[in-house]
């Protein structure tokens, strides 16, 4: 990994430190449905986007269109409640100022839906960090890759200058598709996945944000 000028961070996860929010706001959702119970170990082993396939896994088998879009209004209303106590990566702040202080360029993609994203980055205190900042808009939120190659045509960068921080599959899959590079955060517990969703990648994967800023500056 060397030449990156500019790092592209993802939300959910990464910069914010909501893993433990989403997986209790799903097996809440689907207690609340009364489909079968949710636990960790299933969230980890079973999570893929899009996110009506990870659900159809998570009950063992076909979701009809109502129990899909029941599913979503629960789990809304159960993040909601549970993302009142989050709060950013515990270095997430640390990793940000330090690519800032190279002189280096970030911005931020999301697949939070970006009316909802845009105040609670500005509230988190974040916001000036970054060159752009992006959510979802609509309801074309299957995957990354058209999002973050409509994030870099904006910034105008050059995708071979460009390092993708994420902490999925699809992060992953998107830095390929879009002709970027990718290092994958794994929060160890607290992971949305199980470690061995990213074997075969071929990305690096690491343990702290700050170990990501190292690594594209020490490829200087």
């Amino acid at each position: 990994m060397h030449d990156i000028d500019h790092i592209v961070w993802d939300w959910n996860g990464t910069l914010l430190g909501d893993s433990r929010a989403l997986i209790a706001a799903t097996v809440d959702a689907f207690a609340e449905c009364g489909l079968p119970p949710v636990t960790l170990a299933d969230y980890q082993r079973h999570h893929v986007q899009p996110i009506p396939l990870f659900y159809e896994r998570l009950a063992g088998r076909s979701l009809t269109g109502d129990e899909q879009a029941r599913l979503a209004e629960c789990f809304l209303v159960a993040y909601a409640r549970h993302r009142r106590a989050v709060t950013l990566t515990a270095d997430a702040t640390v990793a940000l100022r330090r690519w800032a202080a190279a002189g280096r360029g970030q911005s931020l993609l999301s697949m939070y839906p970006h009316a909802d994203l845009v105040p609670l980055v500005t509230t988190l205190g974040v916001a000036p960090f970054f060159a752009r900042i992006d959510g979802s808009v609509g309801a074309d939120v299957a995957h990354k890759a058209p999002h973050l190659a409509r994030h870099l045509e904006l910034l105008d960068l050059k995708p071979d200058r460009v390092l993708l921080v994420g902490d999925s599959v699809d992060d992953a899959r998107a830095a390929a598709a879009c002709g970027v590079r990718c290092l994958l955060y794994h929060a160890g517990d607290d992971a949305l996945h199980a470690r061995d969703h990213f074997a075969g990648l071929g990305v690096p994967v690491i343990g702290s944000l700050r170990e990501a800023v190292e690594v594209a500056l020490a490829s200087e």
